[in-house]
């Protein structure tokens, strides 16, 4: 009962209302761009919002860096995975598989590369089911392009100047190389997870295609280096799946029909998101 209950302690101290006003902002930029220009403009909005996720404090070229790779590589696997959701289930499969092995390869290079390593692995699942709704794959990339521009536009002008280098600049002599990460156990892992998330989203097309990025992205989640944090991580996704049910539901109800309820609930959740992702909790 002890472990349990310090499973959910939370360290609140990393909480931040600013960020989740800066996050809150991009949803609802990305919401506008939803109701204008329906899969491109959502393409746009998850681009601004995976760009905010990436950042963090730290020296500006570092910030600039990270801000590079989410908007370039975001439209890369944007275009490829349209592209590949319109052709066969392996070149999807394929997709998956490389993306998530170089993400987790990407952790070994620090916490800020890991978490671009962790949203691109997503992106490139969410992305295939794009596919069809868009009128090429280069339209996609050219709206994931331009929401992470705005993105970038959102952090410029949000008043937090870093002091001193990143954790990660503060580690650059010390980096390990791309061939020692690959030789380590974290580029076994990086082969295992792209193996499964790969296995996942094959599964999921054939068996699921309704629904078909789900497998993929629990896999991509949830799955971690040492099984014990595995079961750790699918234990708290449990647990968030059935809270958002319950909240959903006590919505729905609540809401009686007024989409303004919905959407009121949907910017808390949207601002609690990112002004809390930050937040650790005790094990």
């Amino acid at each position: 009962m002890g472990s349990f209950t310090s499973l959910l302690a939370l360290d609140m101290e990393q909480a931040s209302a600013r960020k989740g006003a800066v996050g809150l902002l991009a949803v609802v930029l990305a919401l506008v761009f939803i109701a204008l220009f329906g899969t491109v403009g959502m393409t746009a909005g998850v681009a601004a919002l995976f760009v905010f996720a990436a950042d963090s404090p730290g020296a500006p070229a570092d910030r600039i860096r990270g801000v590079l790779v989410m908007t370039v590589g975001g439209a890369l696997i944007a275009s490829v995975a349209v592209w590949a959701g319109t052709g066969t289930v392996w070149a999807a499969t394929l997709l998956t598989f490389v993306i998530a092995g170089l993400g987790t390869i990407a952790a070994g290079f620090g916490a800020g590369a890991a978490t671009r390593g962790l949203l691109l692995s997503l992106w490139a699942v969410v992305a295939l089911s794009f596919a069809g709704d868009a009128d090429s794959s280069l339209e996609v990339a050219g709206a994931y392009l331009v929401g992470g521009l705005i993105a970038a536009a959102l952090l410029w002008f949000q008043a937090r100047t870093p002091s001193g280098e990143s954790a990660d600049a503060a580690r650059a002599d010390s980096a390990p190389t791309l061939a020692e990460i690959v030789a380590s156990p974290l580029g076994l892992f990086a082969l295992v997870r792209a193996a499964a998330v790969g296995l996942a989203t094959f599964l999921g097309i054939e068996l699921f295609p309704e629904h078909a990025i789900w497998p993929a992205l629990t896999v991509v989640l949830v799955l971690r280096p040492k099984v014990g944090d595995t079961l750790e991580a699918g234990v708290l996704r449990t647990i968030g799946t059935l809270v958002g049910v319950a909240a959903a539901g006590a919505v729905v109800a609540f809401a009686d029909g007024s989409d303004a309820v919905v959407v009121v609930a949907f910017l808390v959740a949207a601002f609690a998101m990112v002004a809390l992702k930050d937040v650790n909790y005790w094990v």
